[in-house]
């Protein structure tokens, strides 16, 4: 026990594997998810985790989150639970990184202010880096987070698509007669579908995934969205994921992506949605395209919130995702890593050669020397763009062509 303010508290990290029976794990698990919904349902009416993520908090996978938890005489103050996950890129530059996502993040009200919070995210690093994770994740309020070396990282772009946009567009794509009824039919998925397995093979053409097949299903049922088989003729050619409302899709994924204007014409029409969002990522090049032709507006946006913990590791992942969709230029760059707190800098030679990326610790002098918040929110974001136009005040000193910003993004059935 350690002594805080006059209270005595504890800290717990658990994680039901096997050597927990059923009846335990359900018992420890509901205490938890107990703890959860009532400090989220103060801010946000009726909260239900079991329901809200089911890759994580239903019975059959109650195994999976790693919970961190601050107790007082045996009773819950503070949580933070950590969905483990591997990402892992696709295609020619084939690699993976460790990543821990963090979520669930709760306090008691009455337990606010003792700094159980800052106990638990040390704790919770310390357990990441022991677990052999490169990169941290969460999502929340950025400002919050900043405080516990968190930013935003990434670009996403969400497009909005009312009935006149896609039928104009499909207007100037297809012939008259292939718009006279409904090419594409949907089918909502079921743990039982007969096209689970073809539909993941569609999901792997992602370059950068985070789901088994046996997670595929249940992470696509997150925060209540619904899955849906794209059908053509009664045989599955792609997956849409709906949000609640209908109203947004959060992930799409198709055999031939020149048809998505076809299909999300007949999704709208199908569906009475008089207005569409759509989120991508900036890999997501193709997509991209064609959802532009049909787009009445689109907006850019951070992304998720990230902490590196190994840069040698998450730097290469990066620019070998990067490599994945865009051509970077052959060359060396050093990159120098402040550390706010202590002001030690670590240098990184980040190469780019015909056999690949390589990125290593170096004792060069730094090309660009960023504090640990300020390189995620400047080589991954678009700030990238702003600092670029800064002249002789940037700090981005002749960046190799085409190397940033460096992508970041997930789809909403990845996130925890």
């Amino acid at each position: 026990m350690k002594v805080m303010e006059n209270m005595e508290w504890e800290y717990c990290r658990e994680s039901f594997g096997r050597d927990c029976t059923e009846k335990d794990c359900n018992k420890k698990t509901e205490e938890i998810l107990d703890f959860a919904n009532m400090v989220f349902s103060m801010d946000y009416s009726g909260t239900d985790f079991a329901s809200l993520l089911p890759k994580a908090y239903s019975p059959e996978r109650s195994g999976i989150p790693i919970h961190h938890m601050i107790k007082e005489e045996d009773k819950i103050k503070a949580l933070i639970d950590v969905y483990p996950m591997t990402l892992q890129l696709q295609g020619e530059n084939s690699s993976a990184v460790r990543a821990a996502y963090i979520g669930t993040v709760s306090v008691h009200p009455n337990a606010r202010g003792r700094g159980y919070m800052i106990e638990l995210m040390r704790a919770v690093e310390l357990d990441a880096r022991k677990q052999g994770c490169a990169l941290l994740i969460l999502d929340g309020d950025r400002h919050r987070y900043q405080h516990y070396g968190f930013e935003r990282a990434g670009i996403r772009y969400t497009f909005q698509i009312n009935t006149g946009n896609i039928s104009h567009c499909c207007a100037k794509i297809y012939d008259k007669a292939y718009m006279e009824s409904p090419i594409y039919s949907f089918e909502e998925l079921t743990e039982q579908s007969p096209y689970l397995d073809s539909l993941y093979k569609l999901y792997q053409k992602r370059l950068v995934t985070a789901r088994s097949r046996q997670d595929f299903w249940l992470c696509l049922q997150s925060y209540h969205a619904t899955a849906f088989a794209i059908l053509k003729g009664g045989t599955p050619v792609g997956y849409v994921d709906l949000s609640a409302d209908e109203k947004n899709v959060s992930e799409i994924e198709l055999d031939d992506i020149s048809e998505l204007p076809r299909v999300l014409y007949d999704l709208m029409m199908g569906f009475d949605v008089e207005q569409l969002g759509i989120s991508v990522g900036m890999d997501e090049t193709d997509k991209i395209e064609q959802i532009e032709r049909a787009c009445d507006c689109c907006s850019m946006s951070m992304s998720h919130q990230i902490k590196i913990l190994e840069y040698e590791a998450v730097l290469a992942f990066l620019l070998n995702w990067k490599q994945e969709y865009n051509t970077l230029a052959i060359s060396e760059y050093v990159l120098g890593v402040r550390n706010a707190q202590t002001g030690s800098t670590e240098n990184y030679l980040l190469s780019v050669a015909e056999n690949g990326v390589c990125v290593s610790r170096t004792e060069r002098a730094a090309d660009m020397v960023l504090e640990g918040l300020e390189l995620v929110r400047v080589l991954t974001t678009s700030l990238y763009f702003i600092e670029q136009q800064k002249g002789k005040r940037s700090k981005i000193k002749n960046a190799p062509a085409g190397w940033f910003p460096l992508p970041f993004y997930l789809p909403e059935a990845d996130t925890f």
